[in-house]
């Protein structure tokens, strides 16, 4: 399809002959297609690094391309700045093809490079040196933020090269020479070093061992070129002068790896980093966030509790001697099954499922009903029932729908009071990144269990290791409406003119996970966070407040709540000739409140005698 985009013979100097030649190359291209674009890029760069005798001209026109690239490097890193729904199911494509663009270009950047260090010319290597340094490092800090979300393995070889070309920097006198380059995402060009670009690849890599969401991960990506620039590397025998005590980190330069925690048996040529310059704006950061009328310093779409917990979190990465964890229990190792279901809108439709079995197998049968399933933002979309999500890549078995939404196969490989080590294939890794929402059930207890991943690690072969925390054990779902909302713009659905969305509730429990109080998980991102709700129930209609969240993630807000206002109701008389599916397009079903099934439905009162199920 672009054949036009590869020479057609090895004398022909391809679309990287000149910069003319790369206009015409980029014009070319599908505008509207960026993976079609970066797959052609990518193989005229493979292309460019097999041919001898490259000279300046195809130098200026890889510079060129470069440049020309930049808006699709961006396109590709969705969701990099703002959290969007609609880039949502493209993610880890997006993604893996901004890595493969990257990895193209710093391996060009690095072939041209290993010339420049052959030049005889000194003062045409000084003139392109630092401009290939730089871009060789930018690459390599895209690629490394991104591979953690992939599940791809360390690249040996990307560090080795990473450490010659800052040997070379360093003999040359460049590692300090400013440098002019543009940060993702940001239209301004800043000053820079070659050395805070080599420590800014150093950090990133240090910086997320599997415990951050892609979204976590960006923004506190965006605060490592503040940090940089406080830090420098000083270079030293490791046998001589680095000083004991563990307040530092190493790089061994002749190794294939990036920094660690200093040890004394380290021997070679190292480059010692003291973090305590880094460690410090870390702190002033978290103190102003925690000052409301302190302006916020990296905007983000989520509040100041959560941007502070994971300056926090991150802060403990960098720590050289990081705090002993004191675990709440002993791991204990067990071998069962359990099933999980991911995200808050597939467990808000297993709790309806389960509810409709329960009510089933007590009450004559009703009319069907049409499914609600929530969105990203806590609305709705209609569907028939029993539609199942292709995307969640889930088994095409009747048991894969057991509970009416796709669910997955893990094993429990150990187990303590506050979580346990879920091992599962390494397909779901990318489905569960750190601060995700799963409902797991242990074949052995059959009792549902929410829990939020907090740690992905990749085994040897095609297995991931998912340690998750435990926030609450037999979650239920409600159905609530912001209180006194406004009519929603006339073409809105039904559900977002009443202003109806779904929470799931969690009652106090005095054992792990501890909660004195009742808490409810809602969907992120919607306003009504910050109004008062109202749910109505078979016998009574409740006022309550959202308090400040326990914790906040990209698809999920888990926060307590009170009471502010009980009022009673007497249950609607049903009118049997109306249409059915008017009725059974609300949330709430009161054909099941009339069914003696046990439970009282008037469980968000006070009263824990009064704690209901009757989730919609």
């Amino acid at each position: 399809m672009f054949g036009f985009l590869t020479p057609t013979r090895r004398d022909d100097a391809g679309p990287l002959a000149n910069v003319a030649a790369v206009d015409k190359f980029w014009r070319l291209l599908p505008q509207n297609d960026p993976f079609a674009a970066q797959g052609a890029i990518s193989e005229a760069l493979a292309d460019l690094t097999m041919r001898p005798g490259l000279g300046r001209e195809q130098l200026r026109a890889l510079l060129g391309l470069d440049q020309l690239t930049r808006d699709l490097s961006e396109a590709l890193l969705v969701n990099y700045a703002k959290r969007s729904a609609q880039w949502r199911p493209l993610e880890k494509r997006c993604w893996q093809s901004a890595v493969a663009l990257s990895q193209s270009f710093a391996l060009a950047f690095e072939d041209f490079l290993r010339q420049i260090r052959n030049e005889p010319e000194l003062r045409v290597s000084r003139r392109y040196a630092p401009m290939v340094l730089l871009r060789l490092f930018r690459h390599r800090q895209v690629e490394f933020l991104l591979r953690p979300f992939l599940n791809e393995p360390p690249v040996p070889e990307a560090w080795t090269e990473l450490h010659a070309a800052y040997g070379y920097a360093h003999a040359q006198g460049l590692l300090h020479q400013p440098v002019m380059t543009t940060r993702l995402h940001e239209e301004r060009d800043v000053e820079s070093t070659l050395e805070q670009e080599y420590i800014h690849i150093l950090l990133l890599e240090l910086m997320n061992g599997g415990q951050f969401s892609p979204y976590d991960a960006f923004w506190l990506s965006r605060w490592i070129p503040g940090w940089c620039q406080a830090l420098s590397l000083q270079s030293n025998r490791a046998d001589a002068a680095i000083p004991p005590g563990g307040d530092h980190f190493v790089v061994d330069v002749d190794s294939a790896e990036g920094l660690k925690r200093a040890s004394p048996a380290a021997v070679g040529l190292m480059l010692r980093l003291d973090p305590s310059p880094m460690l410090a704006l870390i702190g002033a950061a978290i103190e102003s966030l925690r000052d409301p009328a302190a302006p916020v310093s990296v905007p983000s779409s989520f509040g100041r509790a959560r941007q502070t917990k994971l300056l926090c979190k991150v802060a403990g990465n960098y720590t050289p001697r990081p705090a002993r964890v004191s675990r709440r229990g002993e791991r204990k190792p067990v071998a069962s099954t359990a099933k999980a279901v991911i995200g808050l809108a597939q467990i808000v439709g297993m709790l309806r499922h389960e509810e409709k079995k329960k009510i089933a197998a007590t009450a004559p049968a009703v009319p069907e009903v049409e499914e609600i399933t929530i969105t990203v933002t806590g609305g709705y979309t209609q569907s028939p029932t029993g539609a199942a999500d292709s995307q969640q890549g889930s088994r095409g078995t009747a048991s894969a729908f057991e509970f009416g939404v796709p669910h997955h196969l893990w094993q429990f490989k150990d187990r303590s009071v506050s979580g346990c080590r879920l091992r599962a294939p390494i397909g779901d890794a990318h489905r569960v990144p750190p601060g995700t929402l799963v409902a797991v059930r242990d074949d052995e207890s059959m009792r549902w269990s929410l829990v939020v991943v907090r740690r992905i690690k990749k085994r040897i072969g095609d297995r991931v290791d998912i340690g998750v925390e435990y926030i609450g054990q037999n979650p239920r779902g409600v159905t609530m409406a912001v209180d006194g909302r406004e009519p929603a713009p006339s073409g809105g659905s039904v559900q977002s003119k009443r202003g109806l969305f779904t929470a799931i509730y969690l009652r106090e429990s005095t054992k792990q996970p501890a909660m004195p109080f009742k808490t409810l998980i809602l969907a992120a991102g919607d306003s009504s966070l910050t109004q008062c709700l109202t749910l109505r129930s078979a016998t009574a209609e409740y006022t309550v407040r959202l308090k400040e969240p326990i914790e906040e993630q990209d698809d999920f807000v888990w926060l307590p709540y009170e009471v502010l206002d009980r009022r009673a109701m007497d249950p609607p008389a049903q009118d049997q000739t109306a249409d059915p599916k008017a009725v059974s397009r609300r949330p709430a079903r009161p054909q099941s409140l009339e069914t003696d099934t046990g439970a009282s439905t008037d469980w968000l009162a006070a009263q824990p005698a009064r704690r209901a199920g009757t989730a919609a």
